[in-house]
């Protein structure tokens, strides 16, 4: 019924990946509903048994010969399950491989990238989005993050600026001298540095920009990243390490518009709809500097610059206001506000219209040492908050449907969010 696809065998015989990978995964007493005590047992030792559950589990499924395949961590008590009809049959075969070396790393406490994971069964896998789709199944199965199953992942970002890593296996790499890919491998680096801040940048562009008008001279005790748009977990997760080990002061910088304001709240909460693959990847000591939408009439911006807001910009505002208001984000609200009232957006390549190096000294010097020093108002926070809440979200009875049409080019960021495939893209 299921058949191996490469091989051409069925999941039923000898050479079933069930059983040819791992022979020990019979029903026990340990095997019932409540052996797993999550207050108690350690959460690699939670992540074996579930694997070892699943495994007997969907065996014996394949030797009744049932039409439905479930895989699942219990009877009764999985909160999340794996269907495979007949014609999912690459499916099922690609997630057991996947089961079976995660189970591997855990077992004997190895860890792995999901390149590596992927060359190990590259006819099985065919392409790498297909094994980052197991990942993902298998991460919620067994309700567990992806760097808890040892499995780790080369990010979209990068790093520039006065820090050094010293990573096991690998060697010194200095980020003085050149650019670093973040991986998950950073976070368990020695690190050596005197810096003062990091600024997270959203854009490739920005980043090279800011590393053409001499960055590290300007901020020579500064470490630059960008995770070039949405970021992803590894990024997230190297930020949040930065924070909690080193407690280096967290800037971001991002487009005035919804999705640069998005990004941000990504960078700091983690995304909205998050799965058990990223879950805790959030950086809660990230300050927003920038740029703001009421920036505008702050800079010399020309008017050329000013993008219109699209109706995709509105649906987006009407989602992120009520949850920049549960999070407390009252500055976030307020600038929200100010874009329904203003309606139009703007990018931070506005800012390097204003000239040479303008954004290093005129954005983020001063407002870098602003934060540093910066001691909120309670009362006065509280009414800006109100006063932010006195507009309704609506279209402007005025606006015309021409106004609002969608045939704009929108930004960068944009564009990058339309490309993205998933929410780590690693």
């Amino acid at each position: 019924m299921f058949e191996h696809n490469d091989r051409g065998d069925d999941f039923r015989k000898n050479e079933s990946v069930v059983s040819t990978q791992c022979t020990s995964y019979e029903s026990s007493d340990e095997s019932d509903d409540s052996f797993i005590d999550e207050e108690v047992i350690p959460l690699k030792i939670q992540a074996i048994r579930k694997i070892e559950f699943a495994l007997a589990d969907i065996q014996e499924q394949i030797e009744r010969d049932d039409k439905t395949l479930i895989l699942r961590t219990s009877h009764d008590k999985s909160k999340f399950s794996l269907r495979y009809s007949p014609r999912m049959k690459k499916k099922l075969d690609r997630d057991l491989h996947c089961l079976h070396q995660i189970y591997d790393l855990l077992e004997n406490d190895k860890k792995s990238t999901k390149r590596e994971l992927f060359y190990e069964h590259k006819l099985i896998y065919e392409v790498q989005r297909n094994l980052d789709s197991s990942i993902t199944s298998i991460c919620e199965l067994l309700n567990q993050s992806r760097a808890m199953l040892n499995v780790f992942a080369c990010g979209r970002g990068i790093i520039r600026g006065a820090i050094t890593f010293l990573v096991k296996d690998v060697g010194v790499i200095d980020a003085r001298i050149q650019d670093v890919l973040i991986t998950d491998a950073l976070i368990y680096a020695d690190i050596v540095s005197e810096a003062e801040f990091v600024l997270v940048v959203e854009k490739d562009t920005i980043f090279q920009k800011l590393k053409d008008e001499d960055f590290q001279k300007m901020f020579p005790r500064g470490i630059l990243v960008t995770s070039k748009g949405y970021p992803d977990i590894a990024t997230r997760n190297v930020l949040k390490m930065f924070g909690e080990r080193k407690n280096f002061p967290i800037y971001g910088l991002f487009d005035a518009d919804p999705h640069g304001i998005e990004i941000y709240l990504t960078y700091k909460y983690g995304a909205t709809k998050e799965t058990a693959e990223g879950r805790g990847a959030f950086v809660p000591s990230i300050q927003w500097i920038g740029l703001f939408p009421t920036d505008f009439k702050n800079f010399f911006i020309d008017k050329s610059q000013q993008l219109p807001l699209i109706r995709s910009d509105y649906v987006k505002i009407e989602n992120l206001i009520p949850r920049s208001i549960q999070l407390g984000e009252i500055s976030v609200t307020r600038e929200l506000d100010y874009m329904i009232q203003n309606p139009l957006k703007f990018e931070l390549e506005s800012i390097n219209m204003c000239g040479p190096e303008y954004m290093g000294r005129y954005l983020i010097a001063p407002r870098v040492k602003k934060v540093e020093k910066k001691i909120m108002d309670p009362i006065e926070e509280v009414e800006a908050e109100q006063g932010s809440l006195d507009s309704q979200l609506s279209f402007d009875a005025n606006t015309s449907d021409e106004d609002l049409d969608d045939c704009y080019a929108d930004s960068d960021t944009e564009r990058m969010m339309d490309d993205l495939i998933d929410n780590d893209s690693d």
